[in-house]
């Protein structure tokens, strides 16, 4: 009897202990799509690839290997998406088990890299994407479900690195249409969850309707239900203008675009000007998708983005100007999409960004662009006399009174400078309004923010003012003044010149550009560019009046030293061989901050520095 009464009670306790083993499992869930969407930072697709019809090579792409994904993340990506066709790997519906391993393959090595990878069901035929109707609705929910359960349990061991997207580019263009994609991301959904293991709490990605902006914002006014709250995202294209970023020849409903963004319009060539589409046009896109899902805890990514790559344009048209429109748009893309929350994608093929077979950079402009857009030069300006920063106070409707406060670290006490000729415009990171003159040529009268206006109003001058600098308007002639106030939250002045340490600022930059190392490419050794530059370069002074000094303890292993101003352009070039190891710059330069890239065989460094009047 007692030893009946022993049994039952371990046999309890044992199962007490399983319990409290298998509840402990149960809420041990995966991160939010929140914060998987907050350490996500650049992202490359490995297009044209593993979505071939009907094998990783037969759109022209190599095998793909551990050395190309890492060279990617040396490039600065921390996200792959992976497109992957499934449909003609089947068998009686069963993907070839063969052509799973090989996918699996290509992810673990973007998962020894510590990246995180997205697996979608891309074109794949279009047997989803083109039949997005009522009448082809079952069938094409059944093999959505088949084909992802299959999927989802062959990965579901995998920890929040790996995500799933449900479809491509879904041909939908109206209620029923966007009904029917419902069904489709839900079936999605419910047949990942049931797999059980990590993809019960596993972040999801739904496509809105033809992946366009417009037809997402006004059609998308429901996700699928979930188990469980917080692990979804929403997938978007941005492919605008058409005629910019896709067009290879001209169509009936419109020509090609070659120049694209302020100032890289031609003046020889101005058909092929864009006429829509451009800064506003992207930056109010974006605004909806930050509006309708970011606000509301849903992340947002830019599945793919891209634009075509002219290189045989002639006279009248210009190919460098062509190129630097290109590099400004995806600079200008990028940096808006990360300033509201979006997670931008770029769209990658084989020959273009990378040698698929060596992992080689074949565009480093275009990944610097991609870099430079990510992060956005800013500065902050400090005042001499009272040591308070120049502050948009979180005011963002046109004509509020820009402010000063103590140093706070907060966005609204950083401006990113804008070169305009000879003057500069300073657009604050928290509400994206410009520094204003509005106007008042009293002294005394408040500094304001207002929208880009184009108007000389938010136009600044630099001039030196010992190891300062003072900012005058192009359109009143006053200055920026701190007006002796030394309370958080007093308003921010303008007066005539008067030579007062209150009309005198310290321009500190931030940013992870600043002298920030980028390895592009690792050598046979292993050796970075970090390896080779860090602690052997300077510069200055900086701020700088006429030129600048370029210090470099090496300059054999240099290539070149390139300076360009923010929007991309080329204003001189040092190449080798390299005179001296004390390197003069500069004098040719307008007004304005510039950045520095010193070149090697293994990457690049850069520098920001200012050049005052």
């Amino acid at each position: 009897m007692k030893n009946k009464l022993i049994r039952k009670v371990l046999v309890r306790l044992f199962a007490c202990v399983l319990g409290f083993f298998l509840s402990t499992n149960a809420i041990a869930q995966l991160p939010t799509a929140q914060t998987i969407a907050s350490n996500m930072k650049l992202a490359w697709n490995l297009g044209n690839t593993l979505e071939a019809q009907c094998g990783e090579t037969a759109w022209g792409a190599a095998v793909t290997t551990q050395r190309l994904i890492d060279s990617v993340k040396a490039a600065g990506f921390n996200t792959i998406r992976l497109p992957c066709a499934w449909d003609c790997h089947t068998s009686n519906g069963v993907i070839d088990p063969t052509w799973l391993a090989r996918v699996k393959q290509v992810v673990d090595y973007c998962i020894n890299d510590n990246l995180y990878v997205i697996v979608n069901i891309h074109w794949d035929g279009g047997w989803l994407e083109n039949n997005v109707t009522t009448s082809a609705q079952s069938s094409v929910n059944a093999k959505q479900n088949n084909y992802w359960t299959q999927i989802a349990n062959y990965f579901k061991g995998y920890n929040e690195h790996l995500l799933f997207a449900s479809a491509n580019e879904p041909n939908a263009s109206d209620a029923t249409g966007m009904s029917v994609l419902l069904s489709y991301h839900q079936t999605f959904v419910n047949a990942v969850r049931a797999t059980g293991g990590n993809n019960s709490s596993r972040t999801l990605i739904v496509q809105g309707p033809n992946t366009n902006i417009g037809l997402t914002n006004t059609l998308m006014n429901t996700l699928p239900t979930d188990q469980i709250a917080g692990r979804m995202m929403v997938e978007i294209h941005y492919y605008d203008p058409p005629q910019f970023c896709i067009l290879t020849q001209d169509a009936s409903w419109g020509n090609m675009f070659y120049y694209w963004g302020k100032g890289y319009h031609s003046t020889t060539d101005a058909g092929r000007n864009a006429t829509y589409g451009e800064e506003s046009y992207l930056d109010s896109n974006f605004t909806l998708m930050k509006t309708k899902f970011i606000d509301k805890g849903i992340p947002v990514i830019i599945g793919e983005y891209a634009s075509i790559k002219h290189t045989n344009l002639t006279a009248p048209s210009d190919q460098q100007l062509h190129l630097a429109s290109r590099l400004y748009f995806y600079r200008y893309l990028v940096g808006s999409a990360k300033n509201k929350g979006l997670i931008p994608i770029v769209w990658d093929i084989p020959g273009q960004m990378f040698d698929r077979s060596t992992g080689a950079v074949l565009d480093r402009d275009l990944i610097n662009a991609i870099n430079q857009g990510a992060n956005a030069d800013y500065v902050s300006l400090v005042n001499h006399a009272s040591g308070l920063l120049i502050d948009g106070m979180y005011r963002s409707n046109n004509g509020a009174t820009a402010g000063q406060w103590s140093y706070s670290g907060s966005d609204a006490q950083k401006w990113q400078m804008e070169t305009v000729g000879s003057y500069i415009r300073l657009k604050n990171k928290a509400t994206g309004l410009y520094l204003d003159g509005l106007g008042d040529r009293t002294n005394g009268d408040a500094a304001g923010q207002w929208s880009s206006s184009g108007s000389d109003n938010q136009l600044w001058s630099i001039e030196p003012a010992g190891s300062y600098i003072r900012l005058r308007n192009k359109a009143t002639g006053q200055y920026l003044d701190g007006v002796y106030r030394y309370t958080n939250g007093s308003d921010l002045g303008q007066w005539s010149y008067s030579n007062s340490d209150a009309q005198q600022w310290t321009l500190n930059t931030t940013g992870l550009t600043t002298a920030t190392a980028r390895s592009q490419t690792a050598t046979a050794q292993g050796a970075t560019i970090g390896d080779l530059l860090s602690g052997t370069i300077g510069i200055s002074p900086n701020p700088f009046s006429s030129t600048f000094t370029i210090n470099v303890d090496d300059p054999a292993k240099v290539e070149s030293i390139r300076i360009s101003d923010l929007a991309g352009h080329v204003a001189e070039v040092i190449g080798q061989p390299l005179s001296a190891s004390r390197i003069t710059a500069g004098a040719s330069l307008s007004p304005g901050m510039y950045i520095v890239e010193v070149r090697t065989a293994n990457g690049s460094k850069t520098f920001k520095v200012v050049k005052m009047k």
